[in-house]
């Protein structure tokens, strides 16, 4: 049966995408003194690149499966009943070091003029017991895109892709052969759980199911951190991770985690995927603000707080983690990017644009190549410095 008043509402969308963006650059043009976000501009350039992200955001609603409200108060429900299960746990026992990967198949492959390896790897991901059958990825079973010259000492780069990406054509959205031509790293794209060839029918990530959303990030954290010992046995001179949108916050978290890594870089965060589900279901009639109701709920936020960057202090020095946070976000919010700066200290890059017209700035580009160029001494040995932040 057809929700009227929902598909009605998200009809909507479309026809408000201009006036929202032009009402949300004259609002980030203000800035906001009180939390140090600084003023945006305004001209045709913001106003065309919000309008993206707003129509991003109404053709995602468009085409995003809701399920049956009985049963998304159904799941809600069941964090409740495993809320308290995970206030008591400490990150140090829900990550724990899953060891090195084991390497299933390895195929050279080319997207357009980008040769790299596609690897197929598994590893063992502990999750807590009451739940890990919840798991829609519990064979094990992962992927990764690699550029290597496989020489020891070299510098090495994991960027961790957003949400609706995964596919070959991360290799141009996050410049990968710059990355690896010019910058001199070896790179390393690994695929989300959920995401490009490891899409599960029915699973969506982040979707309106909130426990599983935190088992699959738990999983992509003990994965990526495989790599890390895989990479690790490589000999190399230094590791950084990176994250974009969705990617971010499991880059800070690998980097709260594993003490091989030396420098973190946070662009256009999502920094709680259930409060961005909640914003964006607000706008979509009774239904969509019940969602929303359901997704701030406060068993939501206590099972998310063990996939929060904020509960854990990244392990490289302050001055080796960046936050680039764009002024008009209109997808995750300036103020997620902010939240997590001030968390870490260290750097931020403000960008004058939008969420979606990041990946088109020259600024954006030289900020974080020259982040990237700095050099950087190695991290220091397993366990050093690692603490949680109550």
């Amino acid at each position: 049966m057809i929700d009227w008043e929902t598909e009605l509402a998200r009809v909507g969308l479309f026809a408000g995408v201009l006036p929202r963006a032009i009402g949300s650059s004259a609002e980030a043009r203000r800035g906001n003194p009180e939390t140090g976000i600084p003023a945006a501009g305004f001209g045709p350039r913001l106003v065309g690149e919000t309008a993206i992200d707003e129509l991003f955001i109404a053709v995602s609603s468009v085409i995003r499966e809701i399920p049956p409200m009985e049963q998304v108060e159904a799941w809600v429900a069941r964090c409740g009943d495993v809320a308290d299960e995970f206030a008591r746990l400490d990150p140090s026992e829900v990550y724990r070091d899953p060891g090195a990967p084991r390497i299933l198949s390895r195929d050279r492959k080319i997207f357009g003029t980008t040769a790299f390896e596609h690897i197929d790897y598994s590893t063992e991901t502990r999750l807590p017991d009451s739940v890990a059958n919840l798991d829609p990825h519990a064979d094990g079973l992962a992927s990764v895109r690699v550029m290597t010259r496989r020489r020891p000492g070299a510098r090495w780069l994991i960027w961790v892709h957003g949400a609706a990406q995964g596919r070959a054509d991360d290799l141009y959205a996050f410049r990968a052969a710059h990355l690896h031509k010019k910058l001199g790293y070896d790179v390393v794209f690994p695929v989300l759980p959920a995401h490009g060839p490891r899409r599960i029918s029915k699973v969506a990530y982040p979707g309106f199911d909130p426990l599983v959303n935190t088992l699959i990030t738990i999983r992509a954290i003990a994965e990526i951190r495989s790599l890390v010992s895989w990479i690790a046995a490589q000999d190399p001179a230094d590791i950084t991770i990176a994250g974009t949108s969705l990617g971010g916050p499991i880059a800070a978290m690998v980097a709260s985690m594993d003490p091989r890594i030396s420098s973190v870089l946070a662009v256009v965060p999502m920094l709680d995927m259930h409060a961005t589900l909640a914003h964006h279901m607000a706008r979509g009639g009774s239904k969509g603000r019940r969602l929303a109701e359901l997704m701030r709920s406060d068993e939501v936020r206590e099972v998310s707080k063990v996939i929060s960057p904020l509960s854990v202090e990244p392990l490289p020095a302050p001055d080796r983690r960046m936050v680039v946070a764009a002024l008009n976000d209109r997808v995750t919010w300036v103020s997620a990017a902010q939240r997590l700066h001030q968390h870490w200290g260290g750097r931020i890059h403000w960008y004058n644009g939008s969420h979606v017209g990041h990946a088109m700035s020259p600024g954006i580009r030289h900020a974080t190549d020259g982040f990237l160029s700095e050099p950087v001494r190695p991290a220091g040995p397993a366990g050093e410095n690692r603490r949680a932040v109550n």
